[in-house]
Formats: C-alpha cells, structure tokens, sequence
C-alpha cells in the first residue's frame, strides 16, 4: 500500500527557512513532522508563499530530513496550482487558519480532499476585547472575517473536520467560524516528548523561577519582571526572545536589565532549555490571552508548577496557582502573581505532591506514542471517507 500524503500547513518552522519561533512552529517542527511519519504516512510541510518577485516556482527545503516547501509568490498562482495537483495530497492537516494556511488553501479550485483543521487558538471578537486592554504596547489584530467566512464554508460543505487540543476551546471555535452545536471537535491534545528517565521526586530543584515564550505583547514580560523586582529571594530567567516589532519590545525590556535576580536567558532549545525548566521550580505566565501553550505541557512534565492569569482546561488551578483574569498592562495586579509564588515555594510538601501529580498527568495525557495512535487513526478514516465520496 502506498503513504498517504500529509501537506501539513502552518506559517512558521521554529526557525526552519528563516521563520520565527513560536509554539504552532514547534508543534509543526518537533512534533508532528518529527513523529507522524511512518511506514503508512508521509508528511511534507507547505509554509507561507514568498513574497520575492524572484520566487517563480515553489522552493523546496530539506529540514530534519523532510521536504519543506515554501511555495511561489501570489502573482504565479497557477504554477501553486499545478504544483499542488502534481503533489496530490490526500489531506491537509492545518495547524488552527492562520493567514498563510487560508492563502495555500483558497489557491486551490473545487477542494476535493478533506482537511484537517487543528484548534490550537481560536481567537473570536470577545478574546481580542481582552487583548485590546493592553495599552503600554497593543496587540495587532489579525482578525480576519474572510478567514473565519472560509473556515465556516468548508464546513458546510463537508470538507473540513475538527480536533481540538483543549476542551476549552471548542466554545470559542463554535463562536468563531459559526458553527452549530452538533459539530464534532474530535479532543486531540498536544503531544509532547517526555523524559521518562527523570525522576521528581529525587531531583534537586532551584529556587528558580522561568518564564517561557516569545517576548512580545501579549505576554506582557514586563509583568515578569515586575515581579522579579519584589522577590530578590529567587532567581528569575526569562527564556525567550522578540521576533516581530522586536525594537518596541526590547525599550520596554531594556528598564529592566539591572535586575540582579532576573536573567535574560534568550533563545533556548534541546537540552539547555529542558535543564532549565527542570531546575526551576514555577513556570509564571503573565499573558493577557493564551490558549493551551505547550510550555505549560513541558513545564508540568518536570513537576514544575504553573502561576498564571490563564487557566486553559483547569491546569493551572490544578497544578499550581490561578490568580484569577489580569486585563489590561497589569502593574496593578503584580502582587496577585507575588503571592501566588510566595504560597507554592513556602509549602514544600505541596509543592512536591502537585509535581509528582503533574508528571503523571501528562504522561497519562500528553505522550508521543497516544498522539500518534490517534492522529494516524484520524487520517486513515478521513482518507477513507473521501475515497468513497469519490
């Protein structure tokens, strides 16, 4: 029997062709495209048309030994086309509908293969009334009504099924792409890789605390740092860098690098950035807005606890501290945060029994091997039903 073919669309690689770092990169780069392949499932991965007047024809990448294809710029749309038939996908499989991925599809006349579309954060308008309360450094909107109209087309045309990585979102993907209540978003969450050789409980943690992300406005790091300044006590490390309105982001960072305890880590990955998260022994997420962010999945796979104002699927509240929604840029409520830390490195029992149930809450829920069971079982029958629809 020959693969299936999997074009899996997403408009950033973690770093891969020069694109920025980011969780549905990651997602992409480390976890499907790394783990889905086998012997029944190719994947190759279609990023965002460049917009070079040079880039006539597709460009093809070969990235941790997958091909990566950036496709040619929106004036050439019929070699896009051509290109596509000769690919013959037999599913696209869309990381959420982000501009990029709405872009690739809509080149593609009388759609005639079933796709995919992974609900990883769906943004309706309520959500950016809660963005749109930051104003030390606004989020930019991307609020599409032609993607969100697209979105809802496919679906009344039975071309487009749902799987979702978080309960919690299937509301707001209803609310977005208006869709009814009866429809199906398949519970899917994020796999991740888990170090089954660590040990919580005989691990030496660190009076460390980590924030992990992309620097930039909605995740508010200057909440961060704030709290950094009222706890000398501990050390802070803030993993991470700025990509986009990079320059906006470091003057605000830059009031803050005298900070003794407080480390500007960058960039990480691999072994270092899994080191430190080991170490630490609270994850703090000061966003405005998250959905359910994969560095809470790795955070919780090495017992290090959560305090933030978002509590995807009750995780944070299960496994650490919840300190109730912070709009706006948050300087008020520093001190909910402050507290929040001070309540889980101050009860040492409690803090080592949530870790233990945290390590064992995502190997129950996050594994590799559930992920691609699931994921390959979804595939199969979707293959399927477009064959006999044929």
């Amino acid at each position: 029997m020959s693969k299936f073919k999997v074009a899996l669309l997403v408009d950033e690689y973690f770093g891969g062709t020069g694109t920025v770092y980011g969780g549905y990169g990651f997602l992409a780069r480390y976890l499907i495209a790394k783990h889905l392949p086998n012997e029944n499932i190719e994947v190759e991965v279609l990023i965002k048309k460049d917009c070079s007047k040079q880039r006539l024809i597709p460009r093809r990448y070969m990235i941790d030994g997958i091909k990566v294809y950036r496709l040619a710029a929106k004036f050439m749309d019929f070699i896009n086309i051509r290109f596509l038939k000769k690919k013959n996908y037999d599913i696209f499989l869309s990381i959420e509908m982000t501009t990029h991925s709405y872009r690739i599809l809509k080149t593609i006349p009388n759609i005639d293969k079933k796709i995919l579309f992974w609900v990883q954060d769906p943004r309706p308008d309520y959500e950016w009334d809660e963005i749109n309360t930051v104003k030390l450094f606004p989020e930019k909107s991307y609020w599409d009504s032609n993607i969100n109209q697209f979105v809802h087309d496919l679906w009344a045309a039975g071309k487009v099924s749902f799987i979702s990585q978080a309960r919690f979102l299937d509301r707001k993907a209803r609310d977005l792409y208006n869709l009814d209540n009866k429809t199906e978003l398949k519970y899917l969450p994020n796999p991740i890789e888990i170090d089954h050789s660590f040990d919580v409980e005989a691990h030496p943690k660190k009076n460390h605390i980590i924030f992990l992300g992309r620097i930039e406005s909605v995740k508010r790091g200057w909440l961060f740092c704030e709290i950094a300044k009222l706890m000398p006590e501990y050390e802070f490390f803030m993993l991470g860098q700025s990509f986009r309105q990079s320059k906006k982001n470091q003057s605000i960072m830059n009031d803050y690098l005298n900070i003794p305890n407080l480390h500007f880590v960058g960039h990480v990955e691999g072994d270092r950035k899994n080191q430190l998260i080991k170490d630490a022994k609270i994850l703090v997420n000061t966003s405005i807005h998250e959905a359910l962010p994969i560095s809470f999945l790795e955070a919780l796979s090495y017992g290090t606890l959560l305090v933030s104002c978002r509590d995807p699927d009750e995780l944070t509240s299960q496994f650490g501290v919840f300190t109730g929604t912070v709009l706006g840029d948050g300087f008020d409520k520093v001190d909910l945060f402050v507290d929040g830390i001070r309540h889980l490195m101050e009860n040492e029992q409690l803090r080592q029994e949530l870790a233990v149930k945290a390590v064992d809450y995502i190997k129950a829920n996050h594994s590799i091997e559930d992920f691609q069971k699931n994921m390959q079982e979804i595939i199969f029958k979707l293959v399927e039903e477009t064959k006999l629809q044929g």
